[in-house]
Order: C-alpha cells, then sequence, then structure tokens
C-alpha cells in the first residue's frame, strides 16, 4: 500500500526559492560591478605602461648623446628650479608631440647639477585621462666624461 501523506513531501516552497534567487543576483551583480572597476584599472594601467616607456626611451637617447649636445643643453638657464616646468617653460619638447595623439613629451636640464661636470635630466610625460591631467617623471643624472 502507498503511503500518500502530505507530510512526508519534502521540498522548497516559493519564498525560499524567490529568497535564493534575489541573493544569487545580488551577487552577480556585485561581481559585475567589481569587473567594470577591473577594466577601468587595466586601462589606466596600460597607459602609465606605455608613458613610462615613452620617458624611459627618451631618457636612455638623452643619456647616449655627448654631454654637449643641443639636446642636452638647458635652453632658460633656470638651473634646479626649473627641472619641473612643463609645456611651453620647458627647456625641450618633443617634436612629435602629442606621441601617439595623446602623450606630450618634454625634458628640463639642470648643468652642473648636483655638482661640476654633471646635469641632471628629468623627462616629464603628461597625458590626460577620464577629463583629469596625468603627469609622470623620470629623473636621472649624466656625467661629462672627460
Amino acid at each position: 500500500m502507498i503511503d500518500m501523506k502530505k507530510n512526508n513531501e519534502k521540498g522548497f516552497s516559493l519564498i525560499e526559492i524567490l529568497i535564493a534567487i534575489t541573493v544569487f543576483a545580488v551577487g552577480i551583480l556585485a561581481v559585475g560591478s567589481m569587473q567594470i572597476t577591473a577594466i577601468k584599472g587595466n586601462s589606466f594601467a596600460k597607459e602609465l605602461t606605455k608613458a613610462s616607456s615613452l620617458a624611459q626611451d627618451r631618457m636612455e637617447k638623452l643619456i647616449s648623446l655627448t654631454y654637449a649636445d643641443e639636446l642636452n643643453n638647458e635652453t632658460n638657464d633656470n638651473g634646479v628650479s626649473g627641472l619641473d616646468d612643463t609645456d611651453t617653460t620647458a627647456d625641450h619638447k618633443d617634436t612629435n608631440n602629442p606621441v601617439d595623439g595623446k602623450y606630450n613629451i618634454c625634458w628640463n636640464i639642470a648643468k652642473n647639477s648636483p655638482i661640476d661636470n654633471t646635469e641632471t635630466i628629468n623627462v616629464i610625460i603628461t597625458w590626460t585621462y577620464r577629463n583629469a591631467q596625468k603627469t609622470i617623471f623620470l629623473t636621472s643624472m649624466k656625467a661629462d666624461i672627460i
């Protein structure tokens, strides 16, 4: 004989299923939001890496030039105080600015700094990311080897 008592039925009620679906949906939305944040972070990291690469490339070119080369000259005689100058006040600007349609490269030289027969070179890359001006600086020193 088959026992058909309703008391033995097991399963989930409609309310339990709705609560489970709600918890699942909130979790999925949180993961989606986290994914968007990660994509934005990766986008900025890509631009920062490109700017750093451009600064390093320019610095290597400047260090490989002779101490007296025109591109290694301080053009406005403002020394160490002018190392952070950008745009029109910088000692030198890349003739291809903006590089890759986005990055502006300039550099400043301070002769006889920090000691005689050395120069401090500061390469500056600026670009706009999400309507905000971003800047990186790369500084190195070069000696006038006699």
